[in-house]
């Protein structure tokens, strides 16, 4: 009797061993990953999409009775290029305004199409009107929204210029002395 109960044990014990590995049950899915890429430009060398500094148009410190001013753009990682390099080839640069597009009560030089003005900080009454070339001999005028030219490829980095002129100056006594500043607006659609 007591084998035989030995027997019904072991084969209760193997029959429970046996139940509880019929009863785990595995399950197997999948978890889906994606990502998702946009073009994208390195402007100056950095990803940054909003708030670039693409350099300084500066005309320098002259004598109030000027004539003719000229300048190029200082680039804001030096030289006088911003540069741009996108993973796309189809994109567009252009000047798409500038902050001081309308003539203020007095202004020196002669307004060009588009109309920019340099507008004296101490008195927006004072304006000095310029304008903007893509080219050293002041032969093409940058327009609003136009796309601005290549001025020259390396590495499949492209870079941009642009030239700065203040005409009609005419070395005028009633030009009030100051700093004369505006902002020209750039953008890069890809």
């Amino acid at each position: 009797m007591k084998r035989k109960l030995l027997f019904i044990c072991a084969g209760t014990l193997l029959t429970a061993a046996t139940v509880g590995q019929a009863l785990a049950v595995t399950s197997s899915g999948t978890i889906g990953a994606t990502l998702t890429l946009t073009n994208g430009c390195l402007i100056n060398g950095s990803p940054t999409q909003n708030g670039i500094n693409f350099g300084t148009l500066d005309f320098g410190t002259h004598p109030a009775t000027f004539s003719t001013l000229t300048t190029q753009l200082t680039g804001a990682s030096g030289g006088n290029t911003f540069t741009i390099q996108c993973t796309t080839a189809s994109y567009t640069v252009a000047i798409t305004g500038n902050t001081n597009a309308t003539a203020p009560g007095t202004v020196v030089g002669t307004p060009g199409t588009p109309a920019r003005y340099l507008v004296n900080t101490a008195n927006a009454a004072q304006g000095v009107a310029y304008s903007l070339y893509s080219d050293s001999g002041y032969n093409n005028v940058i327009a609003n929204n136009a796309a601005l030219p290549v001025a020259s490829t390396a590495g499949g980095v492209n870079s941009y210029t642009l030239y700065g002129r203040i005409t009609g100056g005419g070395n005028s006594v009633t030009v009030v002395p100051g700093t004369y500043t505006d902002t020209i607006n750039v953008s890069v659609t890809y």
